[in-house]
């Protein structure tokens, strides 16, 4: 068990040092977190920089945010056959080199020409090649987009609408008047007006007889 010591002691080696602090090292750093089966050294061949395959293998993680095995395999995909195509066309230049240098009687004025007349038939190889990788990639492409949309979709999807609220519910009561309804409450406010009162005489006035008012 660790002393408080040995604590205090692990706690200052690990403030000095918290990682890349240049721009450079930043931007190396923030691919190691980064998950691909590509394997670099089974990809590269004589002229060809590992880094190169890493950094393109990190750009197209970054790029998908692959969450199942199937996206996974399908950004592998597509790095692969990115490389392959990198590949090809520096292929093609250096077709056209080897052929410039074997050709016995170069033409000054057209040696690319003549080198590619020369190889016609790797090229044609080789194009077939370039054909059917860049068709592997848009398949592959294709087939992660739907992926990633069928993903967005499922995470979006809305929860059960609430239910409405209760209204409140008048009672009401038929009439004979054409079949019409009356409200209760605006009835019940008809019946509750004042009753008019004929006004009684003042306590104090004398009682008028009947004879004074024909004399």
């Amino acid at each position: 068990m660790a002393t408080i010591q040995q604590i205090e002691a692990n706690r200052l080696n690990a403030q000095m040092s918290t990682g890349p602090c240049s721009v450079a090292g930043k931007a190396v750093s923030r691919f190691n977190a980064t998950k691909t089966g590509i394997d670099a050294k089974s990809q590269i061949i004589r002229s060809e920089d590992p880094a190169d395959l890493e950094t393109l293998a990190a750009e197209y993680q970054e790029r998908w945010q692959p969450a199942t095995p199937e996206e996974r395999l399908l950004v592998d995909t597509l790095v692969h056959d990115e490389w392959l195509l990198r590949r090809f066309r520096r292929i093609d230049a250096e077709i056209l080199e080897c052929e410039m240098q074997d050709a016995w009687t170069p033409k000054k004025d057209c040696p690319a020409g003549q080198a590619f007349g020369r190889g016609a038939n790797t090229f044609s190889r080789l194009q077939r090649r370039i054909d059917s990788t860049g068709r592997d990639y848009h398949r592959a492409l294709k087939e992660l987009q739907r992926l990633e949309s069928e993903r967005r979709q499922s995470e979006c999807v809305p929860g059960p609408a609430p239910a409405p609220s209760p209204q409140p519910v008048q009672i009401q009561r038929p009439t004979t008047e054409l079949g019409s309804f009356r409200n209760l409450a605006s009835e019940d406010a008809q019946d509750a007006s004042p009753i008019p009162v004929a006004p009684s005489p003042h306590p104090l006035s004398p009682p008028q007889h009947p004879l004074a008012e024909q004399s």
